[in-house]
């Protein structure tokens, strides 16, 4: 299975993408409501599923990944609304994507301590990003910064929305990141079928975009609120 961001695979970073992926491989997460936080490796779920039987599937399912340590199970069984539009279906693998922003929420604890250690200032910064003039949806980004930062601060990440917009996270949803210089990773995503499952498929993307080794997307983060110059990745 190839790195998103190449994050080392000891990191929660890695394992929540490793849950995520996995469920999506089996078809558990389109349509639900789920939140999936990760810290030292237990992984923690939460939101609203429809039947109990899937909710037993997706928690069953998250302890099959590993270097899952423990699964807490915060799902509540909730059956569709009468008059509440149904689950999207995916009839066909052509043309979809990944579309993560609608499917969870991502929270990164840091540090296995139960206060965790001190968090550096981090400063707002959101922008938006395209390729071959389209905006590439659901994708994946991660800032790696060009000037080495304390040893426990995570990777800053975005996942793209609709529009083509993100807004960056460190340790908290849109909470940004700290000052700096930082090269831009992505990875995007097409869900294709496979024996008759929708997994996701190659990336969309030139593949220099996905190593910060490669990657000549730069960008600055100054203090307070950023918003970043357009992104334009090109072939």
């Amino acid at each position: 299975m190839p790195v998103l961001f190449s994050i080392p695979a000891s990191t929660d970073a890695d394992l929540l993408r490793r849950v995520w992926l996995f469920l999506q491989q089996h078809r558990l997460i389109s349509g639900d409501e789920l939140l999936i936080e990760v810290h030292c490796g237990a992984v923690t779920l939460r939101g609203r599923v429809a039947t109990f039987h899937r909710r037993q599937r997706i928690v069953s399912a998250a302890r099959r990944v590993a270097g899952v340590s423990d699964v807490v199970d915060e799902l509540s069984v909730e059956a569709p609304q009468v008059g509440r539009a149904a689950p999207r279906t995916f009839s066909s693998a052509a043309g979809l994507l990944v579309t993560t922003v609608a499917l969870f929420a991502v929270w990164l604890i840091v540090g296995c301590g139960r206060s965790g250690p001190p968090r550096v200032a981090t400063n707002p910064a959101k922008g938006s990003i395209t390729y071959q003039g389209q905006p590439i949806a659901g994708a994946f980004l991660a800032l790696h910064p060009k000037a080495a930062l304390a040893a426990d601060v995570p990777t800053a990440r975005a996942v793209v929305k609709p529009d083509g917009t993100f807004s960056v996270s460190t340790y908290d949803t849109g909470d940004g990141l700290p000052e700096g210089d930082y090269i831009v990773t992505a990875l995007w995503r097409k869900v294709v079928k496979s024996g008759g499952e929708f997994i996701p498929g190659p990336d969309l993307l030139p593949g220099k975009y996905s190593r910060p080794e490669t990657s000549d997307v730069i960008i600055h983060v100054a203090a307070g609120n950023n918003d970043l110059p357009p992104i334009v990745l090109k072939r």
